[in-house]
């Protein structure tokens, strides 16, 4: 168990440092607090949850692939199909640690601390939510992806030579 669970931590911490740089990096809606607490977005704002979410997918993705296929090769001994379970377990507990740490980073970017204070006029920017919903599967997926492709076109090391005939 032990490269499991080394596998498990390192995948946990390479997601938790890149979900906190994606944080700091999430669009964001800009706009100008109204009369009423309304805030009037600018207009130029494009879709801020597609680009969350596309980034989301493709960053947890990548990573799980990265870890997947770096397990395949530093750890020959733990092959198998245990492994690929594994992996894919870990890469949907990373994706969420991954989503959890820039939640809270885009979040510290874009307080706009006591409501009470804003008075209108003044300018806010704010990270919508984001709520991955079927992109929760893509690491999980990739990594299977990833593990069993390395799987099936690795030679076998100790297979039997045919005679020549």
């Amino acid at each position: 168990m032990g490269t499991a669970a080394g596998v498990a931590a390192v995948s946990l911490l390479i997601h938790s440092v890149v979900g906190a740089l994606w944080g700091l990096l999430r669009p964001a809606y800009s706009g100008t607090l109204g009369e009423g607490g309304q805030v009037i977005i600018d207009a130029a704002a494009g879709n801020v949850e597609f680009v969350s979410f596309g980034s989301f997918v493709a960053a947890t993705g990548l990573l799980a692939t990265l870890i997947s296929l770096s397990t395949y090769v530093l750890s020959p001994a733990t092959r198998g199909p245990a492994m690929l379970w594994w992996l894919m377990g870990v890469a949907a507990l990373s994706a969420f640690s991954f989503l959890a740490v820039g939640t809270v980073t885009s979040g510290l970017l874009h307080d706009i601390g006591d409501p009470d204070l804003l008075s209108p006029g003044d300018r806010v920017s704010m990270v919508p939510g984001l709520d991955p919903g079927v992109g929760w599967l893509v690491a999980p997926f990739l990594a299977a992806l990833a593990y069993w492709c390395s799987a099936l076109v690795t030679p076998e090391t100790d297979a039997p030579t045919l005679p020549i005939q």
